[in-house]
């Protein structure tokens, strides 16, 4: 695996995991930790999105290989543990900033 491939395919995964993590959360908010409900589907996304695209990419399966499908997955549990409840905080300062502006252009 290419270090623009790891990338690319931890852009991606991370934003995908942590889509699903976030409706997982909504779904099963108080039955479940959160960070649980972040592991358990890293570790579905990181490792299937990680051999599926060995699989279509004809990348052999070496040590090297698997280490890294272990190393993405990590990455893919922290990304989406921590990066869309970050993103929607930030939206949600941006705006709270924007409507102060907003509100003291009016008065």
């Amino acid at each position: 695996m290419t270090p623009v491939l790891f990338v690319t395919l931890f852009a991606i995964l991370t934003i995908v995991s942590g889509l699903i993590t976030q409706a997982l959360k909504q779904a099963f908010s108080n039955t479940i930790a959160t960070n649980i409900l972040a592991l358990i589907d890293a570790f579905f996304t990181g490792v299937g999105g990680s051999v599926t695209a060995y699989i279509l990419m004809g990348i052999p399966f070496t040590g090297t290989n698997i280490l890294c499908i272990g190393l993405l997955t990590l990455g893919v549990w922290l990304g989406s543990m921590i990066g869309f409840d970050k993103i929607k905080q930030a939206i949600d300062q941006i705006i709270a900033i924007a409507n102060k502006e907003i509100e003291t252009k009016e008065g």
